[in-house]
């Protein structure tokens, strides 16, 4: 199953991508981002080498992996963004009504999973004109590990804000690296990760 890390952000430069690998690199063994990524693409791929080298999964731990990230990256207006939210809305409404009816006997409706703006969120939305989106599959150990990190640490370094659709949860960037650790790492791995020095970048 598909899920997305969308970032809202104005700071998307290829200088960051340096810094992106090294910041990876304090969490995991990332042995490079490829040279044909780039934040000027509209449409492309992040792929990633890395080593595992964790007790699980123990037949990964001597071999060169390799992720391969669908990436997008659109200009962001937070009117047209909240316009959309609410057609989906009453698409999914409208849907779940109808699905309703072909049934005789009645049932609980259930509940429409749609995308809610707190007044917190929406605030620093409208600060942001770009968005950047990672796609991996939520299934995958690695993709959900790598894909998780890497927003995270993207949405840090350019003092964004992220959305994570696969838990509908909203992030911004003080608070992303360190609760997206805490998903990621186990109790005993955990102190090894959430006490790293914040990379300061200008913005």
């Amino acid at each position: 199953m598909s899920a997305y890390i969308h970032i809202y952000t104005n700071a998307l430069t290829d200088d960051l991508i340096p810094t992106i690998l090294k910041r990876l690199n304090e969490h995991e063994s990332v042995l490079d981002i490829n040279s044909s990524f780039s934040f000027r693409n509209s449409n492309g791929n992040l792929p990633i080498v890395f080593k595992w080298e964790k007790p699980s999964l123990e037949i990964f731990n001597e071999n060169n992996l390799k992720l391969n990230f669908s990436t997008s990256i659109k200009p962001f207006d937070l009117k047209e963004y909240k316009k959309k939210l609410f057609k989906d809305k009453i698409i999914k409404q409208s849907f779940i009504q109808k699905l309703t009816t072909l049934f005789k006997k009645k049932k609980k409706k259930k509940a429409v999973k749609t995308i809610k703006l707190s007044a917190e969120i929406e605030a620093q939305l409208q600060n942001y004109n770009k968005v950047f989106s990672i796609k991996y599959h939520a299934g995958d150990v690695f993709e959900n590990h790598f894909g998780t990190l890497i927003g995270a640490i993207i949405t840090e370094l350019t003092k964004g804000v992220c959305h994570f659709t696969q838990d509908n949860v909203w992030y911004d960037s003080k608070n992303v690296l360190r609760e997206s650790l805490v998903n990621l790492y186990t109790l005993e791995e955990l102190p090894n990760h959430i006490n790293k020095n914040v990379v300061a970048v200008a913005s």
